[in-house]
């Protein structure tokens, strides 16, 4: 038995070392994301996220208005946490914001994404995200 117990553990630390090797980690992620508005409900999602240290950057969170993922910078990392924060204008002409941490050690991610007008600075909406992830392989 203990010696199952040591084969899952050595190969579940060779599988994150394997998301590491190429200098990003994937995560697969599941939580609630809440609309920044009183009495807004905590709706369900799933999402993958790819923390790239040789770029500096996080995907997979994407802007409202915007199709595809916006990767962010990281802006911060040691043993314990991970910051990013980035923006970007949107084809709609607002500016979308995301900032947020990853808890390297529980596997939480708590995001904050903005929208404002570009023009007023207004804000349009927005959305908060709490995860957590877990370290798992591309599927391809």
């Amino acid at each position: 038995m203990k010696r199952a117990a040591v084969m899952i553990f050595v190969v579940s630390l060779s599988t994150t070392a394997q998301a590491v090797d190429n200098g990003s980690l994937a995560l697969a992620c599941k939580g609630t994301m809440t609309a920044g508005y009183e009495g807004a409900s905590r709706d369900p999602i799933s999402m993958g996220l790819i923390v790239n240290f040789s770029s500096g950057t996080v995907e997979g969170l994407s802007a409202p208005g915007q199709f595809g993922y916006v990767p962010v910078k990281i802006t911060g990392a040691n043993e314990v946490t991970v910051s990013f924060d980035g923006s970007v204008r949107t084809n709609l002409g607002s500016d979308s914001s995301i900032s947020g941490s990853i808890d390297r050690v529980t596997g939480d991610v708590e995001a904050y994404q903005r929208l404002t007008d570009s023009k007023t600075g207004k804000a349009i909406s927005s959305t908060t995200y709490a995860l957590t992830c877990r370290p798992t392989q591309r599927m391809f």
